[in-house]
């Protein structure tokens, strides 16, 4: 057997933020990790086809961008079946209500809120959701409760 190069070997994380300081922050802390940090180009809005040639390891998504929302992302990778279980990490600074955030966890998307979440913890989310150990799947407390939101 060959040996892999470890170019080869580096998983890939895209980054879905219109804010360039943000984004280029977010891409230093993928690629200290030892991941290979690709920032989505939002002059485009075709994700699906990106994924599916990338192969990420997983998507870190804002919700707010300027020419398609974050949520219209989510819904094009979740519709396709190449795509639906790509991990995503929405780091937004939008505030979601309880149902938002429910919803994106049914459908098995980690939320986490800029300006309240610690560095260390975003770090933690990448490496859980690149190698595996971080699916979000929805208890039965939280399923529950989506249900009853619905009402």
């Amino acid at each position: 057997m060959g040996k892999t190069s470890k170019t080869e070997e580096k998983k890939s994380v895209l980054i879905v933020e219109d804010s360039i300081d943000f984004s280029n922050l977010l891409k230093f802390i993928v690629e200290d990790d030892g991941f290979e940090g690709v920032q989505f180009p939002l002059t485009g809005d075709d994700i699906v086809t990106m994924v599916k040639e990338l192969k990420p390891g997983v998507i870190l998504m804002d919700l707010a961008l300027r020419r398609k929302g974050g949520l219209e992302f989510i819904n094009d990778l979740k519709a396709d079946p190449l795509t639906k279980n790509v991990p995503i990490v929405v780091i937004s600074g939008r505030d979601l209500g309880q149902r938002e955030v429910l919803d994106l966890q049914m459908r098995g998307v980690r939320y986490l809120r800029k300006g309240r979440v610690e560095m260390h913890e975003i770090r933690r989310e990448i490496r859980n959701a690149v190698t595996g150990k971080s699916t979000v799947e929805p208890s039965e407390k939280t399923k529950r409760a989506a249900e009853g939101a619905g009402e």
